[in-house]
């Protein structure tokens, strides 16, 4: 497999690229993504928005090399046109080896990754588990600092290690398995609604965590969300599908002002109100 993208190169290419999930129960085959092309460059902070059942989940699990999560009983999504590739690793024919290994690279946290926390492991467990399924052999007390020092800049305390999922609250999951996707120190980060659950007063938390992990790692991060105050604190520049296709894209200041397509002036102003509602509501 290659190794990951040298410094010029994008850390994703997607040319023309479209997937499909197969048909099933005498049905048709479901075309999720069509001719999509962008390149995202390295250490870039790129959001991906739409609405529900445009594709964006769908094209965020195929990027991070998870065409369908472990367990799940979906069907895979499926390269049907065009091409992509993540960190240099042509995703056309990912076999299961180089698919695992480009997950040692790739972090991926799914939507509302914070309810499938394993129910039997204790928080301390579910954040060591991604290290001890790479390997047996690592810096136990460098590690602990590290994890001690996310789980302060999300205010969770020390103690929440030795809790199970089942004794956090909703937003307290979510903020624990935002940092498991960090484990890895993952070079590329695709993270599907990274504050979903959590309160607004500790969003802000999830934005420092990211932003800390930028500086001290330099990753590039790929963001679905439709927390606008993440998406203005941390995103560059902004992908807007519809119904599978890209529909603009542009500076996060800019494409939401001077919209040419009337779909991105729609959720602009969506996205906007939803916030100005939150903020009503606190």
């Amino acid at each position: 497999m290659a190794q990951p993208v040298r410094e010029a190169d994008p850390t994703i290419r997607v040319s023309d690229l479209s997937l499909s999930y197969p048909a099933h129960a005498g049905g048709r085959q479901f075309q999720a993504v069509e001719g999509m092309t962008f390149d995202v460059p390295r250490g870039d902070v790129v959001a991906l928005l739409g609405e529900s059942g445009s594709g964006k989940s769908t094209l965020a699990k195929f990027l991070a090399g998870r065409g369908s999560d472990a367990g799940e009983k979906a069907a895979r999504s499926k390269l049907t046109g065009g091409d992509a590739s993540v960190l240099g690793v042509p995703m056309r024919r990912l076999g299961r080896r180089s698919r695992a290994k480009l997950t040692a690279y790739v972090g991926h946290l799914a939507q509302d990754a914070g309810a499938t926390l394993t129910p039997e492991l204790n928080v301390g467990d579910i954040l060591f588990e991604p290290i001890v399924e790479r390997s047996k052999r690592f810096d136990r007390d460098a590690l602990g600092e590290l994890v001690a020092e996310m789980m302060d800049i999300v205010a969770l305390p020390l103690s929440k290690l030795q809790e199970y999922p089942y004794e956090l609250s909703k937003g307290q999951r979510q903020r624990v398995a935002v940092i498991r996707s960090l484990m890895l120190d993952p070079t590329l980060l695709i993270a599907d609604e990274p504050t979903l659950g959590v309160d607004a007063n500790n969003r802000p938390k999830i934005v420092e965590l990211l932003q800390w992990y930028r500086k001290r790692t330099g990753a590039t991060l790929m963001l679905i969300s439709h927390d606008i105050g993440m998406l203005e604190a941390l995103v560059q520049d902004v992908l807007v599908m519809q119904q599978g296709r890209l529909v603009g894209r542009g500076d996060i200041n800019e494409i939401f002002r001077h919209a040419d397509h009337g779909y991105v002036q729609l959720l602009a102003q969506a996205l906007r109100a939803t916030a100005y509602d939150e903020i009503a509501e606190e």
